[in-house]
């Protein structure tokens, strides 16, 4: 998901975003408590960043007079999936394995 969201950083030209979302993944080797918590809101923001990259798509193939309806159901898989993501960075494994109490 990660490597999706740096192309789509990419296509639009912002390269420092999408160098940044490439070297998220690396945080998983920092077993922190802050780590679990920045991954969680990084998913979430994500989610939005597709949702709103989205809009902007669907509202540029309504304006064409193309067909949107299958764009808003892949992207919106996506973003559900994205955040599903940070959901499940409250999983007990991940809690166990990062020492995260309750």
């Amino acid at each position: 998901m990660i490597i999706f969201l740096a192309a789509h950083f990419s296509r639009g030209n912002h390269n420092v975003l999408a160098i940044a979302s490439l070297l998220i993944p690396f945080l998983f080797f920092v077993k922190q408590k802050w780590v679990i918590l920045t991954l969680e809101i990084v998913a979430y923001l994500a989610s939005v960043i597709w949702l709103y990259g989205a809009y902007g798509y669907i509202q540029l193939r309504i304006s064409t007079g193309d067909d949107w309806l299958r764009l808003l159901i892949i992207m919106g898989c996506v973003a559900l999936y994205t955040a599903w993501t940070g959901f499940f960075l409250r999983s007990d494994k991940i809690k166990e394995v990062y020492g995260i109490d309750g």
